[in-house]
């Protein structure tokens, strides 16, 4: 059991352990997990006592520090705490399976089947990180030594079917998704009401993006074992990328109501896309604020914003720190047309996190709409400050004052955005527009000639550009060969909705560019 002891995940026994989100501070117990997760043992059992000093009735804390001593090959003191951790969680199969461990390494057979035996009973859920698998084969081994293969033909045949799943697992690890679903259906003919066999399979199935189908494995294995709660956060996700939001919400609120420790831990990423998706790593764990950021927007989505503003408030009360969820209920807030107290959680979020531009943009945003046009303009100031060299940063303050008619600042943003990026197609259109409503249309055309040469796609925007241009020129018959095109659609009755589509949304081109911009941005630095 040593040599595999530090696998894939580290399962709890109330849900699935930690490390520790990006947006938020380490618990002392999540500290030690992080050490744990890195081999680094001897540190971790130094830190797994200062949380078992913290708090003595932590059982988690006190398994996993028997674990520590364990891989330290300290036996006695392994015994003593997972002793303590079952004393304050009978059903706790891990420290079953650890002290069991450590009672055949001293050679005491009896105690060790005895929590061969609990370990096996207790034993939840979970692919990566079989302790039912090191249970039965502890006692195998043992029996094997005592020559008793009486008491282990049953478990024989379990092994090898995990053996099988084992092999499933490591096609997932080499991308080889079918063949993992190929091979977890023979595991899943040899034991059709074992719930970490269809919890693979709707992992596998998540990652091939096969959303449908992986629900419906997620829920065969909810009815294998119903109080496995982090089986309810894989499927709650699967609903999310399906836009079944109530079926989210209720997912997320039997974990919410059970009330585990944590909800989920490691291949998060490669499966769940939750906040901050794009610098989690596979050991994030899933907390219960994540649980209630979780289904604050599944009920923001259903349209149910005072749930979802409540949803944020309770992840707060035991997260203050999470800047990701001040920042959300922000957003929730404005959007119910409390400006002035969403300002105040997104200068909160700021003065957390003050290199964080993106809560400046939405602070400045917010001071924009209750006319604090001088504060807005700092906030977006602030972020060309903290990213002098990124063309988005001008283009953000630039959109901001051509709102704020301040058009001649705009213009110099604009040009810095094209000094910075000259391909920029998206940033050409922008100037032009700026241009346009100074008079300076020879300027603006020449910036609509470069947009279109950049990207053809850019062709009916174009069009629609030039011809309100022509129009406020006095040049009808221009303007009328721009939007001859669409006349002609019109008139064959032909939906050209690429045309239309490019059209409207050249009419709204100032509202809309840096949503566009932005988000070109981003994918490009990432």
């Amino acid at each position: 059991m040593k040599t595999t002891a530090c696998v894939l995940a580290l399962v709890l026994t109330i849900g699935i352990c930690a490390d520790a989100a990006i947006a938020r501070a380490y618990t002392t117990f999540e500290k030690g997990l992080e050490k744990f997760s890195h081999r680094q043992f001897k540190e971790s059992i130094d830190v797994f006592q200062k949380a078992v000093e913290e708090n003595p009735q932590d059982a988690d804390a006190w398994t996993f520090l028997g674990r520590a001593y364990m891989m330290e090959d300290k036996f006695p003191q392994a015994i003593e705490a997972c002793t303590k951790a079952i004393e304050l969680s009978p059903e706790n199969a891990q420290a079953y399976t650890f002290r069991e461990f450590c009672y055949f390494q001293m050679r005491r057979f009896p105690e060790g089947l005895a929590d061969s035996e609990k370990a096996i009973k207790y034993y939840k859920p979970n692919p990566f990180e079989p302790s039912l698998v090191w249970a039965l084969d502890n006692r195998v081994r043992a029996c094997k030594m005592l020559r008793r293969p009486d008491l282990i033909e049953q478990d024989l045949n379990v092994l090898q079917t995990y053996e099988i799943l084992n092999k499933a697992i490591k096609h997932r690890e080499w991308a080889r998704l079918d063949d993992a679903i190929k091979t977890v259906d023979q595991a899943i003919k040899n034991m059709p009401k074992n719930a970490d066999m269809w919890f693979f399979r709707g992992v596998v199935n998540s990652n091939k993006r096969d959303f449908w189908n992986a629900a419906a494995d997620f829920s065969n294995a909810i009815r294998c074992a119903p109080d496995a709660w982090f089986l309810y956060y894989f499927r709650a996700d699967v609903y999310q990328q399906l836009n079944q939001n109530r079926e989210a919400v209720r997912d997320l609120t039997t974990i919410i109501e059970a009330h585990p420790r944590l909800a989920a831990y490691r291949f998060t990423c490669e499966t769940g896309r939750i906040r901050d998706q794009g610098i989690r790593v596979d050991e994030a764990p899933i907390t219960m604020q994540d649980i209630y950021y979780l289904r604050a927007q599944s009920n923001a989505e259903l349209g149910n914003m005072r749930e979802a503003i409540e949803d944020l408030s309770e992840a707060l009360k035991l997260d203050p720190s999470d800047t990701k969820v001040l920042s959300l209920r922000a957003e929730f807030v404005s959007e119910s047309g409390k400006d002035n107290e969403a300002i105040k959680d997104f200068t909160e979020a700021i003065r957390q996190n003050p290199t964080d531009w993106t809560r400046y943009q939405q602070r400045g945003n917010a001071y924009l709409k209750i006319g604090k046009t001088k504060e807005a303009m700092d906030d977006f100031t602030q972020i060309i400050k903290l990213n002098p060299n990124d063309p988005g940063s001008y283009l953000i303050r630039a959109l901001a004052l051509d709102k704020n008619g301040e058009n001649e600042k705009a213009l110099q943003d604009y040009s810095r955005v094209i000094e910075l990026n000259p391909t920029d197609d998206d940033a050409y259109l922008a100037r032009a527009v700026c241009l346009r409503s100074l008079k300076r249309y020879k300027e603006a055309l020449d910036d609509l000639n470069k947009a279109e040469n950049l990207n053809s796609e850019n062709k009916s925007i174009v069009m629609a550009e030039k011809a309100k241009l022509y129009v406020e020129t006095g040049q009808e018959s221009l303007a009328r060969s721009q939007t001859l095109p669409l006349d002609n659609a019109l008139a064959a009755k032909r939906p050209n909705y690429w045309l239309y589509g490019s059209i409207a949304l050249g009419c709204t081109i100032v509202g809309t560019t840096v949503l566009l911009v932005r988000r070109k941005r981003k994918n490009k630095t990432k």
